[in-house]
């Protein structure tokens, strides 16, 4: 891929020449186009809101100096294609007039700050308020525009359905609609070629101490970030380098927190506010409504953009919000206004009701004007959402969310959305091509999760083929409306991505090969299979395990961070499967708190089961304390009895064992033969702790409640204690003794 281009030529660019760390002349908000000699110039329009006056201009000068063409991109500017070299200047110089500007919405710069538009509350005027003060902060200020890369910052209410904070190199979610402003703060997150989720950074972060904060993890970003390799230079790999802890301590360096301020926070759930009504009609909270305006792609003419601007102003509205999807609303309107506005909208094209519909297609310009873009995305949104709408299957099915992305560089976002497209360029069916790869089961709802690839360079039917399927197979699944979460959160993302290859036959692209081995029965097969499936990811790993042994597969957790990493690809697999807990009466509290929140908020299928004797009863048989006395008793008691009958019936039984365990786990295999001929499947034996810590962070799983306090691995009370500076993971279990397995995991000689 070419590498970004800013520049144009070193003419007399007046007050608007920006020179770069790397030499570089450009002016902010200009990129050149594909076409030689046409540039798109973007707007940064702060938080999305436009006031009337502002939409009115901008229709007009883009008439004037581009094609007229709107284009709202994902960060809620507005980019104009086509601008000859000779009236860029003019043109910005006109933009300005407005009392908006290009600068900050391209380059090295801290780029436009965003906000959820997807919110009931008057909050949103507050928060808003705040952006406003940080645009006035950063935009047009050299010392922000000569960063190592792009820097991205969002707000968001507290109750916003569909925040995005978790992709964005700060995200603020306010904590508290009813109560004095504060946020709860994320960072390093971002997409592209290798995306990330961002992680927890503070909590209780008041209004007065935002800016201070801005200000210090940008100049971090701008210390730290690789400036020698543009491909590395985003915060997103500073927090990979260093590490979380270490950047917050950097920041702390540069900013004194108010004492409210949580600068060690813990991950927790909070369950999701209830979903919009459909119709794209949204009351709020002091009495007046929100009418969604869905335009597919983005794209708008000039006239339809003034067109949606009068019909607001004649509701008595005094802005029009671009949203983060692409589209546009319009706030504040009285209830009797709804109707008339409504109708207009209906009479433009622009039907509220196609709000969350076939209509509300995501996409960036793609091959058409960008000059990184492999496939074209411009014209194909629209004939995507027209097939979409023409498939026979009830309303509810045709909701679901679709992005189309012409790079890898995934600036809409293909990553979050049920079904995903994303441009790409490599070998299928053996000719070099370009096409689309299907992502499937991306999440912004509730909270952010990334979709999985499942096929690879779609052409443009295929993805027709693809995307129509879907709807119809959504429609064959859900129950009662079901929203697609909710299907998948119930059926599983593998189930659903086989019913679709089902139903697809691809002409160009490929679907993404299953783990496909036979099934292992002799000692010598399993050594084999075993190292067939170490080349596979543990999630893949997973699946033919489930794929195989069906329900003979038995899964256990103790709640370690790779037992609860399983559990949760589990629940995108198989959600009808459950991973077991023995709970050996012994457990820390905190366990045990940890297992019903894993269970209650985040919906992970654990059962807990135990040896059935009430801790009295324990005593009363083995006598009290049997831990100090005889610990191989009690944990064969406890725990080895208890699998012994889980494990009944079963033919295989799958464990989060792991070789920098160390010890006796050295030496495991992704496969082992027990000695009663159970087929002991470990995915993760392969990889390393701080993976399975990644992996948990882009779920938004929080580590076991005693993580924090040094415990990392967390078995019974009495025999488990935190470890100490220099002990490897399992060095707190059963401190004093010899002893370092309970029993579960230990060989035992394999019958032949």
């Amino acid at each position: 891929m070419e590498p970004e281009v800013r520049h144009i030529a070193k003419t007399d660019l007046s007050k608007h020449r920006v020179l770069r760390s790397s030499g570089e002349v450009t002016i902010d908000g200009v990129y050149p186009e594909r076409n030689p000699g046409t540039y798109m110039v973007r707007v940064r329009v702060p938080g999305g809101v436009l006031t009337i006056a502002q939409a009115y201009a901008l229709a007009d000068l883009g008439y004037e100096y581009a094609g007229g063409e709107w284009h709202v991109d994902t960060r809620a500017n507005v980019e104009f294609h086509g601008v000859p070299e000779a009236r860029l200047i003019q043109f910005v110089e006109a933009i300005e007039t407005t009392g908006l500007s290009t600068r900050g919405a391209c380059g090295d710069s801290v780029r436009n700050i965003v906000t959820g538009s997807e919110s009931a509350s008057a909050s949103v005027t507050r928060v808003q308020r705040v952006v406003d003060d940080l645009t006035r902060m950063f935009a047009g200020k050299p010392e922000f525009e000569t960063l190592p890369r792009k820097f991205k910052i969002a707000f968001y209410a507290a109750d916003d359905r569909e925040p995005l904070h978790r992709i964005n190199d700060l995200g603020f979610i306010e904590e508290d609609s009813n109560g004095p402003l504060r946020f709860t703060v994320w960072i390093g997150g971002g997409l592209g070629r290798e995306p990330r989720l961002g992680d927890l950074l503070f909590k209780h972060v008041p209004e007065k101490a935002v800016s201070g904060l801005v200000a210090a993890t940008v100049l971090v970003h701008n210390e730290n970030s690789n400036r020698k390799n543009r491909a590395r230079a985003r915060l997103k790999f500073v927090l990979d380098d260093l590490g979380l802890a270490n950047v917050r301590n950097l920041i702390l360096e540069k900013w004194v927190p108010p004492a409210e301020v949580d600068t060690a926070p813990r991950l927790g759930l909070n369950s999701p506010p209830g979903r919009f009504t459909t119709d794209g009609i949204h009351a709020q909270e002091n009495g007046l409504f929100r009418v969604r305006v869905p335009v597919v792609a983005g794209d708008l003419t000039g006239l339809q953009a003034k067109g949606i601007a009068n019909a607001a102003e004649r509701a008595g509205a005094a802005q029009v919000v671009l949203s983060v999807r692409q589209n546009l609303s319009i706030p504040d309107v009285a209830p009797e206004k709804v109707p008339a506005l409504v109708a207009k909208l209906e009479a433009l094209g622009y039907p509220p009701s196609g709000w969350f519909g076939a209509r509300d297609i995501v996409a960036c310009p793609g091959a058409t004007s960008c000059r990184k873009g492999f496939v074209e995305t411009h014209e194909f949104a629209q004939t995507l959402s027209d097939a979409l709408e023409s498939v026979d299957a009830p309303e509810f099915a045709k909701r679901l969310r679709i992005s189309v992305s012409g790079c890898p560089n995934s600036c809409s976002q293909p990553q979050l959305y049920d079904i995903g497209f994303r441009g790409n360029a490599g070998k299928a069916r053996g000719q070099v091509v370009k096409g689309y790869d299907l992502l499937i089961g991306g999440r912004l709802y509730g909270r952010t999760l990334l979709a999985q690839q499942y096929a690879t360079l779609l052409d443009q039917d295929d993805v027709v083929s693809a995307a129509t399927a879907a709807v119809r197979v959504y429609a064959r699944t859900a129950h009662n409306d079901e929203p697609f979460d909710a299907l998948i959160d119930r059926i599983g993302l593998q189930v659903f991505a086989r019913l679709l290859k089902a139903e697809v036959e691809l002409k160009q692209g490929e679907w993404v090969a299953d783990v496909s081995v036979e099934t292992p029965t002799t000692l010598e097969a399993v050594e084999s299979v075993s190292r067939t499936l170490e080349l596979q990811s543990p999630r893949a790993i997973l699946q033919w395990a489930l794929d195989t042994y069906g329900e003979s597969l038995l899964v256990t957790s103790a709640l370690g961070a790779g037992g609860v990493l399983l559990a949760q690809y589990l629940k995108e697999l198989a959600p009808a499967h459950a991973s077991f807990l023995i709970e050996t009466g012994k457990l820390f509290d905190e366990t045990l708190a940890y297992y019903r929140q894993l269970r209650d908020e985040f919906g992970l299928n654990l059962i807990a089961v135990g040896s059935g004797l009430a801790e009295r009863e324990f005593s009363e048989i083995y006598g009290e304390r049997l831990w100090e006395r005889d610990p191989n008793l009690c944990c064969q008691i406890r725990k080895v009895r208890v699998l012994a009958e889980l494990r009944k019936g079963k033919r295989a039984w799958v464990s989060g064992v792991r070789r920098d365990q160390g010890g006796e786990r050295e030496q495991a295999g992704v496969l082992e033969r027990e000695f009663d001929g159970v087929i002991k499947v470990q995915p993760l034996a392969f990889v390393t702790r701080d993976w399975i810590d990644a992996e948990l962070r882009s779920y938004g799983i929080p580590q076991h409640p005693l993580q924090h306090r040094g415990y990392r691995s967390v078995g019974c009370e009495p025999c488990t204690r935190a470890v100490r500076a220099g002990e490897g993971e399992r060095d707190g279990r059963w401190p004093g003794l010899a002893k370092t397995e309970c029993g579960l995991h230990r060989k035992q000689e394999t019958r032949s």
